[in-house]
């Protein structure tokens, strides 16, 4: 039924608690696994600097964007190993931009069957600025979503 999967990881524990869920469905259905990580523009990069192109410390900001895609790549490549150690289909994907954007341009250019990924379920001013990458994934795709909920403040 879920022939190929989409994981989208930020990096984070949170994450990656999506993955036994994710193993399930794809030993079940003998499925293939992508995971795909995101760069946005590094959060340490400032809008404006008094030296344009660099970042606290005299680093240049092509440098720290460099920085960022070799650990995202070595992330990914650890990731990769471990589940195709268990026998999985895994394939890395790493795109710098729009997380929304990226996610539903993976999920058309793979024809990927479901979505795998956790949420923090935001309620109140959080929620109305913090948004929901869920959310609009789950507005602009057609596809299943496979979401666990990783917020504290919803455990029981």
């Amino acid at each position: 039924m879920f022939n190929r999967i989409l994981v989208y990881l930020d990096g984070s524990k949170f994450a990656e608690e999506i993955l036994p869920y994710v193993i399930e469905q794809a030993k079940a259905f003998n499925s293939k696994v992508f995971l795909l990580k995101v760069n946005t523009a590094p959060s340490y990069l400032p809008a404006y600097s008094a030296m344009p192109g660099m970042v606290s410390g005299g680093v240049s900001a092509g440098w720290a964007i460099k920085l960022e895609e070799i650990e995202t790549n070595s992330y990914l490549d650890k990731m990769t190993r471990e589940l195709s150690e268990m026998g999985l289909d895994v394939e890395p994907l790493a795109y710098t931009g729009p997380v929304i954007d990226i996610i539903l341009k993976c999920i058309k250019d793979n024809a990927i069957d479901l979505v795998a990924m956790t949420s923090q379920v935001y309620k109140g001013w959080k929620r109305l600025f913090l948004g929901s990458i869920t959310e609009n994934i789950l507005r602009g795709s057609n596809i299943p979503l496979l979401v666990i909920n990783t917020c504290e403040d919803h455990k029981y």
